[in-house]
């Protein structure tokens, strides 16, 4: 009884996420504008004293990108200071728990104005994708991975692959893989919110 349900469970683990190859071309460093890759005065600070903490406020400078929405709006970094939590989520139109947990997002989008998603896509065609976004009712903005997104993609062989970010590009919480039902989805941000 206790091999079966050790064979349930990694049944149901499969199910809930995609194998991904992503192409080397995706995951090579691409050009960023020379403003951004300069990172500012106070990412650099170094404290003073040994256990001194550095000075907060500062930009992650890994997290640094600059890209354009499928909806052909520029984006870019600067986004996150408007948000409390940046949640990243890796998808492909072809993986079905991808698909199935994209109407869940667009709820809690629509719920909390203070998180900000991101649809970072790893698929293989660009038209689906956005005829699967348009069909999910999905508002959020979504685009190819650009900067400092891109190493995201080598974390993880699997999708879909969620990620969670202050608004100083610092990575907080644990990363998710696998979907999520609008439940998991509340929990984990309210959890993350505080």
């Amino acid at each position: 009884m206790k091999r079966i349900r050790i064979l349930l469970l990694c049944m149901a683990l499969c199910l809930t996420a995609c194998t991904v190859r992503i192409p080397e071309a995706a995951v090579e460093p691409t050009a960023v504008p020379e403003e951004a890759t300069a990172a500012p005065e106070e990412a650099t600070a170094v404290p003073e004293e040994p256990g001194e903490a550095p000075e907060t406020g500062a930009f992650n400078t890994e997290m640094m990108f600059s890209g354009t929405t499928f909806d052909g709006e520029p984006i870019d970094q600067t986004v996150f200071a408007d948000y409390d939590l940046i949640i990243v989520n890796v998808w492909a139109e072809w993986c079905g728990p991808c698909v199935g947990e994209l109407p869940e997002i667009e709820k809690i989008h629509r719920e909390y104005p203070n998180v900000l998603i991101l649809g970072v896509w790893v698929g293989d065609d660009l038209d689906a994708a956005k005829t699967t976004l348009a069909d999910a009712g999905v508002t959020y903005p979504a685009l190819a991975p650009v900067g400092g997104l891109i190493p995201l993609l080598t974390r993880s062989m699997y999708i879909p692959a969620t990620y969670f970010f202050d608004k100083n590009g610092d990575e907080i919480g644990g990363e998710v893989i696998g979907s999520m039902d609008y439940e998991e989805w509340k929990a984990t941000v309210d959890n993350l919110l505080g």
